[in-house]
């Protein structure tokens, strides 16, 4: 908002038309889900994505307007050319409706045992029963699995919650997904962390729609997203929400 009435004040001032000076500026989604994007209680934007593209505007002086979006909804408006783009993961379903700007993070997708449960490996899984989220896709070979224990569940929450009061043996899904809702409900201590097996491998990118005109800038992006990365600022984020063990789950 104070962004807004600055821009209205300068431009009353020189002349400049206020669409556009909106029209110059980068437009980015960030997917409407806690951690990565989502309004405190305190009426504040935050989240992980959303501190993401703000360090971005920051280090390249870039004007970027972030607005949170569902996840369905945001492949229709980077078809439709409606945004600039934003991250997300890579999906080769889709790669014909962006330009892949710069690799952010690979997350993987893991099984996650209660203390106790040993997992040497991938066999061991089939000993097991491991809750996921429904419609999850983790990888191929466990996708299609027929010998395991699975219970599709509604949410990671819930599956986080049914592994602390021992209803099923282990969780699967996005190391970091995982590890939020572990740091949420103080659940670290009720789980082998080193015993975890890897399922494999995503990639979250900064994706740009093919109808953006705003391409040209998709270099100086690429230049801003490694600083950050090497200089730890994607990291600071990450502890910030996910808690370090992150880190440990998603090597």
């Amino acid at each position: 908002m104070l962004k807004v009435i600055f821009l209205l004040f300068f431009c009353s001032f020189s002349g400049v038309n206020y669409a556009e000076t909106l029209d110059n500026c980068l437009s980015f989604h960030v997917i409407n889900n806690a951690p990565l994007g989502y309004e405190n209680e305190e009426g504040e934007m935050q989240g992980v994505h959303w501190e993401y593209l703000t360090a971005l505007e920051k280090t390249t002086s870039f004007c970027i307007r972030k607005s949170f979006l569902p996840y369905p909804r945001l492949w229709h408006s980077i078809e439709s050319g409606n945004h600039d783009g934003g991250i997300v993961f890579k999906s080769d379903s889709r790669s014909h409706l962006v330009e892949y700007a710069v690799l952010i993070r690979k997350v993987k997708t893991v099984v996650i045992p209660a203390n106790g449960v040993s997992i040497k490996d991938y066999n061991d899984l089939q000993n097991i029963v491991i809750g996921k989220t429904r419609g999850t896709h983790l990888s191929e070979q466990f996708d299609q699995d027929k010998n395991l224990m699975v219970i599709e569940l509604n949410n990671y929450e819930q599956a986080v919650l049914m592994l602390k009061y021992g209803r099923i043996d282990a969780i699967a899904g996005s190391a970091l997904v995982l590890s939020y809702q572990l740091k949420n409900h103080e659940v670290f201590d009720e789980v082998d962390i080193g015993n975890k097996w890897v399922l494999g491998e995503k990639e979250q990118w900064l994706q740009f729609s093919k109808k953006s005109k705003k391409l040209d800038k998709v270099g100086a992006l690429k230049q801003a997203v490694e600083k950050l990365q090497l200089n730890g600022t994607f990291d600071h984020i990450m502890n910030k929400y996910y808690g370090e063990e992150w880190q440990q789950i998603n090597k």
